[in-house]
């Protein structure tokens, strides 16, 4: 869901991501109404339908609360990725451990289950 435009003869480009549908998308699977998602972050449900329906950008403080609130990456909510875990996620087996890195210098260690 990323467009990307051509904005000047000198090759610099414009990214406008449509990531309305995706606001929509994590506050139903939730099962919550644009009400509930407002008051988590401060505001009027009117404003905040404004965010959702994209005749608003959303605050990148908002877009924060919002995914620590949803515990998905930001990536995901600006649709740079399907992967709610974001870009750049990566898993690893090592056969008794499985090891998970976030995209950050720590990593976890899952001990497999002997079968």
């Amino acid at each position: 869901m990323i467009n990307y435009q051509k904005c000047n003869n000198k090759g610099v480009t414009k990214i406008s991501t449509n990531y309305y549908p995706r606001l929509k998308d994590l506050r139903e699977d939730k099962d919550l109404s644009q009400e509930d998602v407002a008051k988590i972050l401060g505001t009027e449900q009117s404003y905040y339908a404004k965010y959702e329906n994209g005749v608003r950008p959303i605050p990148f403080e908002r877009v924060i609360k919002l995914a620590l609130f949803y515990d998905v990456s930001i990536d995901y909510i600006a649709g740079l990725t399907n992967d709610k875990r974001g870009r750049g996620y990566k898993e690893q087996s090592n056969g008794k451990y499985n090891i998970t890195q976030k995209n950050s210098p720590k990593a976890v260690i899952k001990i497999k289950e002997e079968k």
